[in-house]
C-alpha cells in the first residue's frame, strides 16, 4: 500500500497588534481553514513590518519547520534583529498549526516531558504595572492594584525617555521602601508562587543624579538596596527562592557593590547587571562580575540564537533567560535548552508576553533538562486570562500545567480582545 506523504500548505499568514500592560504582537499562519497562532516579541510597527513575511510564506509546506525557518534566517540577512522577532512568532504558529493538525500537544510533539511548568512571579517594584509600548516608553498612568483599575490610559506617551536605562526618568517614593517590597512578595507567597523576582534598578534616598548617569551606586545607596533584599528574604522565609534584576543600569564595580549587599538575603541569581547582557558584546565585563561574586549571574533575554549563548560558557554565566518570542521560538529555544543542558546550567526563560508567548515559552521548557522557572510578569492583570480561552488557568499557584489539548492548548478570545482593545484582526 502507497503511504501518502502529509502536506499543509500555507495559505495566508496575519498580524496584529494590541497595547496592554506591554505591547503585544502575533502572527497567524493560516492552512485552508485551519491555523496557528504565535506570538513576536516587542518591534515597533509589527504589521507593517510583517507584510514583507507574507510572499515568502504563502504556498510553503508549514510541516517543513526546518525549511521555512531557514529561508526566514536567510531573507532577513540585512533586516537587523528585529525581524527575528517576526520569525519567531512564526515558528510558534507552526507549531501551533502542525499539533492541531496532528491533534497532538506541542510539549508531547517535541519530546518533553514535564507537564507541570514552574513559573516565578516577576513583582516589579514594590507596586504593580507600568504600562510600556515596544520601545518601553510608558504610555499611561501605572496600573492601579488589582481590583482598582483606573482609567483607560491616554493614546500618546506621557514621557520622553525609556523607562528603562540610566536615563530613566523616575524619583523616590514610598513604593521603593522595604516595606513595600515585603508585602508584595507576601503577596506572592499568598498566591502559591515558589518563586520571586523584585526590580532593583530603583531610586533610593540615596541616589544622586551624576551617580545614577554614570551607572554608580554609592556606599549607602548599595546598603539600602540589601535592606530591601533582607526585607523580602525575612517576610518569605526560607522555601521561596528570590531573584533580583538590575536592568542594564550598573557599571562593573556598582554592580559587584550591589552582589555583596545582597549575599545575606541568599538570591538565587541576579539578572542583567550591566550593559553588556543588553546585545552579546563585552563578554570581559560579564566575566568581570561572574569571577568575583557567588551570586549566579543570570542573562540572555535580548541574545537571538544558540550561537550567542556558546559564547556566554567563557563568560561564567550560569542561568540563562532567552525569550524564546524573539529568539527563534519553539525550535530554537530547545537547541538553547539542550546546549544549558550539556554544560547544566539552569535554563529560566524570560517572558514578558500574553497568555500565547507564555504557554509557547512553557511547551518548550518541558523538555528541558535543567530547567529552573518560567517568568510569569502578569500577576494580578485582570485582563491577562481573560484574553485567552482554555480548559484550564494558564498559570494557576505558581504552575502552568500541560494538558492534552492539541497545539498550545488556548486560544486567543478574539471577542474579548476587541471588545477590550479596540480591534484584532488576524
Amino acid at each position: 500500500m502507497e503511504r501518502r506523504r502529509l502536506q499543509l500548505k500555507i495559505t495566508d499568514v496575519g498580524f496584529e497588534t494590541f497595547q496592554s500592560v506591554f505591547e503585544w504582537s502575533f502572527v497567524r499562519v493560516h492552512a485552508g481553514e485551519e491555523y496557528g497562532t504565535g506570538e513576536a516579541g516587542p518591534i515597533p510597527d509589527l504589521v507593517g513590518c510583517g507584510e514583507a513575511f507574507r510572499p515568502l510564506l504563502v504556498g510553503e509546506d508549514a510541516l517543513k519547520v526546518n525549511r521555512i525557518e531557514e529561508k526566514l534566517r536567510h531573507a532577513t540577512l540585512y533586516a537587523g534583529t528585529s525581524y527575528q522577532s517576526i520569525a519567531s512568532a512564526v515558528n510558534i504558529a507552526l507549531h501551533d498549526l502542525i499539533g492541531k493538525h496532528l491533534n497532538v500537544p506541542v510539549w508531547q510533539l517535541i519530546g518533553g516531558d514535564r507537564d507541570e511548568i514552574r513559573v516565578y512571579a516577576d513583582a516589579h517594584a514594590g507596586t504593580s504595572f507600568e504600562e510600556i509600548d515596544s520601545v518601553l516608553v510608558p504610555v499611561g498612568e501605572p496600573r492601579a492594584e488589582p481590583g482598582g483599575r483606573k482609567k483607560r490610559r491616554p493614546s500618546t506617551p506621557r514621557a520622553a525617555s525609556p523607562i528603562l536605562g540610566r536615563l530613566a526618568e523616575e524619583r523616590f517614593t514610598e513604593v521603593y521602601t522595604p516595606e513595600a517590597f515585603a508585602r508584595r512578595a507576601l503577596e506572592m507567597k499568598r498566591a502559591g508562587y515558589s518563586a520571586v523576582k523584585f526590580d532593583l534598578d530603583v531610586p533610593t534616598p540615596f541616589t544622586r543624579a551624576a551617580n545614577r548617569r554614570s551607572g554608580e551606586v554609592g556606599l549607602r545607596e548599595a546598603a539600602y538596596l540589601g535592606e530591601i533584599a533582607a526585607a523580602v528574604r525575612q517576610a518569605i522565609g526560607e522555601d521561596m527562592e528570590l531573584a533580583i534584576d538590575l536592568h542594564w543600569r550598573y557599571d562593573v564595580g556598582s554592580a559587584l557593590r550591589i552582589c555583596r549587599a545582597l549575599e545575606p538575603s541568599r538570591v538565587r541569581w541576579v539578572e542583567d547587571p550591566t550593559p553588556a547582557t543588553k546585545s552579546l558584546s563585552n563578554l570581559a565585563e560579564l566575566g568581570a562580575i561572574t569571577s568575583r561574586t557567588p551570586i549566579p549571574i543570570a542573562t540572555g533575554e535580548n541574545l537571538r540564537s544558540v550561537a550567542e549563548f556558546i559564547q556566554l560558557l567563557d563568560a561564567g554565566v550560569l542561568v540563562w533567560t532567552p525569550d524564546l518570542v524573539k529568539a527563534g521560538g519553539i525550535t530554537e529555544g530547545r537547541r538553547i535548552a539542550e546546549l544549558a543542558s550539556l554544560y547544566d546550567l539552569e535554563f529560566s526563560p524570560h517572558n514578558i508576553s500574553s497568555p500565547v508567548g507564555t504557554m509557547a515559552s512553557a511547551h518548550a521548557c518541558s523538555l528541558s533538562n535543567t530547567f529552573g522557572y518560567l517568568e510569569f510578569h502578569c500577576h494580578g492583570l485582570d485582563e491577562w486570562p481573560r484574553m485567552a480561552r482554555s480548559k484550564a488557568p494558564v498559570v494557576q499557584e505558581g504552575v502552568v500545567r500541560l494538558g492534552e489539548e492539541p497545539g498550545l492548548g488556548l486560544e486567543l478570545d478574539e471577542e474579548y480582545v476587541r471588545r477590550r482593545f479596540g480591534h484584532f484582526e488576524l
